[in-house]
């Protein structure tokens, strides 16, 4: 049997690239989690919470990363890929309703059960789909390492919550870095970058569809808890500010980086290994989402009261990570400095412990107002900013 016959269920190369109307939906899911994971957080604010918080993220995080795979290496408008993704979807939402209490009694089995599960459905689907052909051994390297991880998620499910959290976050960890190794395995080797090539073209859209999506979010946050105030009140200037503050973060993500990434990823000397570092710099970007959404929550709902030290971290914390992760995302996707992400970093962190006594109000106020320097005041002088494939910018 010919390798062209067994592998059917592959994206032709010279077929088109654009994103499907199946991974539009799929995104929609993304505001749910991204919802119940900002709510969790506001809900009870402790360190250990929030850590909680951010490893559920990364699960979260790494199903979308791995559907985006999935639907860049394999054909969409096929009824099996379709399939696949529906039942991710349908994981997806199962670990959004176990988000709240995940790291409590059955909430914790259900996440972890959908956790695996979707894994293991997309693996056994994948791997019947493409027998005979070359790159069967490619998703098999991927569905044993998934069974391995899944053990961990398993038995951490069972367990009381410190050693959880420890053991999931350890297997979240395992799932990000096996994955950057290719999947390696004895006799089975590992993933070749041949192996691992990915459309820059359809991949650079899926991330910033993602973004944008994960941005409407904030609003939605805070829509929701602006209540029925008169008009003219502070939650209706929170809830100004708070759409201002994910414009500037708009236009920080977007302008000038993300147009030039399909080139980055199909000129790339293993496209697929880049697309992964683009993913990790990504999950720091939208930790931030989810923080300034938080943040929303807790400005509107009470716009002139008294931040103490946890929420003024969260508020503060905010844009300050998603800097942190746009910085990160240049460095290592464009081998690219622009000086005004990292001195935003400083200006946003370091005055903070001198706004505890500021109203949340005033708080995200001189927030934005920062973030919107960033944003929109356009450099002037030499040009600073440049690719390594010799894009210049004034950006």
């Amino acid at each position: 049997m010919t390798q062209t016959r067994w592998g059917w269920i592959l994206r032709s190369q010279e077929g088109p690239r654009r994103i499907s109307y199946l991974e539009l939906l799929f995104d929609l899911g993304l505001i749910v989690a991204l919802t119940r994971l900002s709510d969790r957080l506001t809900g009870d604010l402790s360190l250990d919470h929030a850590v909680e918080t951010m490893v559920l993220l990364a699960a979260i995080w790494w199903v979308w990363t791995v559907t985006a795979y999935t639907t860049d290496w394999y054909d969409p408008r096929l009824p099996a890929v379709q399939l696949i993704v529906l039942v991710v979807l349908f994981g997806g939402l199962l670990m959004s309703l176990a988000i709240s209490s995940a790291f409590e009694g059955v909430s914790g089995i259900a996440f972890a059960g959908a956790y695996v599960g979707l894994h293991l459905c997309r693996g056994l689907v994948l791997i019947a789909a493409l027998r005979g052909h070359a790159l069967r051994t490619r998703s098999l390297r991927v569905l044993i390492w998934f069974c391995l991880t899944g053990v961990l998620w398993v038995v951490g499910a069972f367990l009381p919550s410190p050693i959880r959290l420890a053991i999931w976050a350890t297997a979240v960890l395992i799932d990000y870095t096996v994955s950057f190794f290719g999947y390696p395995l004895p006799r089975l080797g590992r993933t070749s970058n041949e192996e691992m090539r990915v459309a820059g073209e359809h991949l650079s859209e899926r991330y910033r569809q993602m973004f944008i999506v994960a941005l409407g979010e904030i609003i939605l946050v805070g829509v929701r808890r602006y209540g029925d105030p008169p008009f003219v009140s502070l939650r209706t200037a929170a809830l100004i500010l708070l759409f201002v503050i994910t414009v500037t973060m708009w236009r920080i993500y977007i302008v000038y980086v993300a147009d030039h990434l399909a080139t980055g990823i199909d000129e790339a000397t293993s496209p697929g290994r880049f697309g992964l570092v683009v993913a990790y710099a990504h999950l720091i970007m939208v930790s931030g989402v989810v923080l300034v959404a938080a943040a929303g929550d807790i400005v509107t709902r009470n716009p002139i009261g008294e931040l103490n030290a946890i929420q003024l971290a969260i508020v503060v914390a905010g844009p300050t990570v998603f800097l942190a992760g746009r910085t990160l995302y240049a460095l290592a996707a464009f081998r690219a400095m622009l000086w005004r992400m990292p001195i935003g970093v400083l200006v946003l962190s370091l005055p903070a412990p001198m706004m505890k006594g500021l109203p949340p109000l005033a708080v995200a106020a001189t927030i934005t107002a920062v973030m919107a320097v960033i944003a929109f005041v356009p450099h002037y002088g030499r040009s600073v900013y440049r690719t390594r494939w010799h894009i210049r910018t004034r950006w």
